[in-house]
């Protein structure tokens, strides 16, 4: 954990490495290459540990010591390729921080800063993937789970990654991981929202593994939908229509007339 300080001189770091003509450059890049050793020492810390669940509660407790290089990068903008910010960002989605990873996720993708040659996949696809994944196994682990705390966060993440380029079946996931975080609730907007989402999801990647969901919403939506009503002028004629008489023709006098005239005259007692 750093001190007020430590954070402090971190940010004023990461804030001059903005500008590569500063005369700070020197002091900066050394700086740098101190927040890259902190980095080393903390994977080697990480290669010790087999279990994934540890390794996400030891990134928890090993991103506050680089919180002013994150502070002090986000601020200056200055898209510089930097290892330690991509990295952060991962750590984020691992131990389960997505409003950091969705904060630093914004800068990597719209600086477009390639993440570590081990990742073999881009920034938007790994934020994407990542962070769908955990919603759908939560989901397939309990079907009754309520998902909805993560709404608001996968439409940022959608919002975030709408215009990138990434394979059809990362982006199918995020669209069914919206879907089942809306499944617990019972308004016909949002059931309208997920059968949306199930059915591109379908659309983009046949596999996607959602046809049961669509059509048991499919159902659930028809059921709760109001049935369209009728224009003014349809309602009006249709009263029109059953409040006329209909009206007698000669043949149906004809046929009263003579049943009136068969029919025999009733002795008086």
């Amino acid at each position: 954990m750093l001190t007020p300080a430590q954070r402090y001189l971190q940010r004023v770091m990461a804030h001059h490495r903005a500008d590569p003509f500063s005369r700070e450059e020197q002091r900066t890049r050394t700086a740098h290459e101190q927040v890259l050793h902190q980095l080393r020492l903390a994977q080697l810390q990480l290669k010790g540990v087999q279990s994934n669940i540890a390794k996400a509660e030891l990134k928890k407790h090993l991103i506050p010591s680089f919180e002013g290089w994150i502070d002090g990068t986000l601020a200056s903008d200055s898209g510089r390729q930097d290892e330690v910010i991509t990295t952060m960002m991962v750590w984020a989605i691992d131990c389960r921080d997505y409003p950091l990873a969705l904060r630093i996720g914004e800068y990597v993708i719209r600086h477009r800063l390639a993440l570590p040659d081990n990742f073999g996949r881009d920034s938007a696809t790994v934020l994407t993937e990542e962070i769908a994944e955990v919603v759908l196994t939560e989901a397939a682990t309990n079907s009754e789970t309520d998902l909805s705390g993560y709404i608001r966060m996968l439409d940022e993440l959608d919002a975030l990654v709408h215009d990138q380029d990434m394979p059809d079946q990362v982006r199918a996931k995020l669209h069914k991981a919206r879907a089942f975080s809306r499944r617990a609730s019972g308004s016909t907007e949002d059931m309208t929202v997920s059968l949306g989402l199930l059915r591109e999801a379908m659309r983009i990647n046949p596999a996607a593994g959602v046809k049961r969901e669509i059509a048991t919403l499919a159902r659930k939506v028809s059921k709760v939908q109001p049935e369209p009503e009728k224009p003014a002028e349809e309602k009006s004629k249709s009263k029109a229509t059953s409040g006329r008489k209909k009206p007698t023709t000669k043949a149906t006098a004809r046929k009263a007339t003579k049943k009136t005239a068969a029919k025999p005259a009733r002795k008086a007692t």
